[in-house]
Protein backbone atom coordinates (compact mmCIF):
# COMPACT_ATOMS: atom_id res chain seq x y z
CA UNK A 1 0.00 0.00 0.00
CA UNK A 2 1.64 3.18 -1.22
CA UNK A 3 2.14 5.91 1.61
CA UNK A 4 -0.43 8.57 2.08
CA UNK A 5 2.23 11.14 2.15
CA UNK A 6 3.65 10.26 -1.24
CA UNK A 7 0.25 10.85 -2.68
CA UNK A 8 -0.17 14.08 -1.70
CA UNK A 9 -0.47 16.37 -4.84
CA UNK A 10 2.70 17.91 -6.33
CA UNK A 11 0.96 20.81 -8.13
CA UNK A 12 -1.41 23.07 -8.49
CA UNK A 13 -3.06 23.52 -11.84
CA UNK A 14 -5.36 25.96 -12.74
CA UNK A 15 -7.23 27.77 -16.12
CA UNK A 16 -7.87 31.56 -17.11
CA UNK A 17 -9.08 33.77 -19.13
CA UNK A 18 -11.37 33.57 -21.98
CA UNK A 19 -8.87 30.90 -23.89
CA UNK A 20 -8.47 29.19 -20.43
CA UNK A 21 -4.56 29.66 -20.68
CA UNK A 22 -3.53 27.25 -18.34
CA UNK A 23 -0.58 27.13 -15.53
CA UNK A 24 0.79 25.57 -12.64
CA UNK A 25 2.44 26.20 -9.45
CA UNK A 26 4.93 23.79 -7.81
CA UNK A 27 3.30 22.49 -4.45
CA UNK A 28 6.19 20.16 -3.30
CA UNK A 29 8.08 22.36 -1.06
CA UNK A 30 5.41 24.75 0.07
CA UNK A 31 3.40 23.92 3.34
CA UNK A 32 1.23 26.97 2.20
CA UNK A 33 0.34 29.26 -0.89
CA UNK A 34 -1.68 32.21 -1.28
CA UNK A 35 -4.05 32.56 -4.39
CA UNK A 36 -4.62 36.11 -5.81
CA UNK A 37 -4.54 39.42 -7.57
CA UNK A 38 -1.63 40.83 -5.88
CA UNK A 39 1.63 40.63 -6.97
CA UNK A 40 2.74 39.81 -3.12
CA UNK A 41 0.76 36.42 -3.66
CA UNK A 42 2.41 33.17 -4.07
CA UNK A 43 0.12 32.55 -6.99
CA UNK A 44 -0.98 35.61 -8.86
CA UNK A 45 -3.50 35.38 -11.11
CA UNK A 46 -5.50 38.03 -13.90
CA UNK A 47 -9.13 37.57 -13.15
CA UNK A 48 -10.82 40.33 -11.92
CA UNK A 49 -13.06 38.72 -9.50
CA UNK A 50 -10.59 37.94 -7.60
CA UNK A 51 -9.64 39.82 -4.55
CA UNK A 52 -5.60 40.67 -3.99
CA UNK A 53 -5.36 38.05 -1.29
CA UNK A 54 -8.31 35.36 -2.39
CA UNK A 55 -7.68 32.20 -0.58
CA UNK A 56 -5.00 29.80 0.77
CA UNK A 57 -4.42 26.78 0.39
CA UNK A 58 -2.14 24.99 3.12
CA UNK A 59 -0.98 21.19 3.39
CA UNK A 60 -1.90 18.82 6.06
CA UNK A 61 -0.69 15.69 7.24
CA UNK A 62 -2.48 14.02 4.46
CA UNK A 63 -4.04 16.65 2.10
CA UNK A 64 -4.43 20.42 1.16
CA UNK A 65 -7.27 22.54 3.15
CA UNK A 66 -8.55 25.80 1.23
CA UNK A 67 -9.15 28.46 3.20
CA UNK A 68 -10.90 31.88 1.72
CA UNK A 69 -8.96 34.89 2.92
CA UNK A 70 -12.38 37.12 3.33
CA UNK A 71 -12.77 37.78 -0.21
CA UNK A 72 -15.48 39.67 -1.79
CA UNK A 73 -16.60 37.64 -4.45
CA UNK A 74 -15.73 33.89 -3.21
CA UNK A 75 -14.37 31.16 -3.72
CA UNK A 76 -16.28 27.74 -4.80
CA UNK A 77 -16.35 24.32 -4.57
CA UNK A 78 -18.25 21.83 -6.18
CA UNK A 79 -20.49 25.59 -7.27
CA UNK A 80 -20.86 26.31 -3.84
CA UNK A 81 -19.05 29.22 -1.99
CA UNK A 82 -17.05 27.74 0.99
CA UNK A 83 -17.48 29.41 4.00
CA UNK A 84 -15.19 27.47 6.66
CA UNK A 85 -11.84 25.87 5.58
CA UNK A 86 -12.32 22.46 3.24
CA UNK A 87 -10.49 19.47 2.68
CA UNK A 88 -9.40 19.25 -1.10
CA UNK A 89 -9.31 15.42 -2.71
CA UNK A 90 -6.77 15.22 -5.82
CA UNK A 91 -8.25 16.61 -9.11
CA UNK A 92 -11.22 17.85 -6.92
CA UNK A 93 -12.01 21.40 -8.45
CA UNK A 94 -12.73 24.84 -7.25
CA UNK A 95 -13.08 28.26 -8.45
CA UNK A 96 -12.31 31.73 -8.05
CA UNK A 97 -14.17 34.58 -10.47
CA UNK A 98 -13.53 33.13 -13.94
CA UNK A 99 -10.15 31.09 -12.86
CA UNK A 100 -10.65 27.16 -12.15
CA UNK A 101 -7.94 24.74 -10.43
CA UNK A 102 -7.73 22.00 -8.87
CA UNK A 103 -4.73 19.54 -7.03
CA UNK A 104 -3.09 17.35 -9.82
CA UNK A 105 -0.56 14.43 -8.05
Amino acid sequence: MADKANSLPTALKFSQGEQGQQSSADLRRRDAIVIGRGLDCDVVINDAKASRRHCRLTRGDNAFVLEDLGSKNGTYMDGERISAPVTLKPNQTFKIGDTVFYLAL
